[in-house]
């Protein structure tokens, strides 16, 4: 090839040549040994292997800088402490495993609620013997005394027949009886709330059991 035929060469711009630009995950100097064999060869097939063994360089080095990532990171930091709640719920079930049953008791759960919302927190009341529990008491508003002795309002997610236990510590849940229920029902939007995170909580707890079981 003549010094002629090769700076023509060097000036034609090779479709090759100009995805060879755009491979940024190459270095400036890898990318002009690269175009200085494009512009060596007449051959357009070999032009191809050369873009094509680029492109696979470029798309390794793309995919190890991704892993490296600020998304990537916290993927990875926020599934590292998915796992450890995992295991602590794991250890929190294991400790009060060793509890004293009470026996059964009528109790309710509920959540204590904002002026828009509930708080993510369950809670559980005993339901006095005598007091007449309502046909449909989802989102019922019901009566508990806080810590300060004063009612506070509360909505009833459901009534259940559970065992009253008795931890290590002496501890008894649940202890505190509810007052009443009202005629006042929570809004839709607390409802719909107070549901969606029993069926999260129960999606937890299959995983967490399946967990400890495998």
């Amino acid at each position: 090839m003549s010094s002629k035929e090769f700076n023509q060469r060097k000036r034609e711009a090779f479709p090759e040549e100009v995805a060879l630009k755009n491979l940024k995950e190459l270095t400036e100097a890898e990318r002009a040994g690269l175009h200085l064999l494009m512009i060596q060869t007449s051959d357009p097939d070999e032009r191809e292997d050369i873009l094509a063994e680029a492109q696979k360089t470029a798309n390794q080095r793309a995919e190890e800088a991704k892993k490296h990532s600020y998304a990537a990171v916290k993927e990875r930091l926020t599934q590292e402490q998915t796992e450890t709640d995992t295991e602590l719920k794991a250890f929190t079930q294991h400790r009060n495993r060793h509890v004293k049953v009470l026996g059964k008791v009528t109790m309710m759960a509920g959540y204590f609620m904002t002026p828009k919302r509930i708080r993510p927190t369950k809670y559980y009341w005993l339901i006095p013997e005598d007091l007449s529990i309502p046909d449909r008491p989802l989102g019922r508003v019901a009566h508990v005394r806080g810590k300060d002795g004063q009612l506070q309002n509360v909505m009833v997610l459901y009534i259940t027949k559970q065992k009253q236990r008795q931890l290590q510590d002496g501890r008894i849940i649940p202890n505190q009886f509810m007052i009443e229920f009202t005629n006042r029902i929570a809004s839709p939007l607390q409802v719909k709330q107070g549901q969606k995170i029993e069926k999260q909580r129960q999606e937890d707890y299959r995983g967490l059991v399946a967990y400890r079981f495998s």
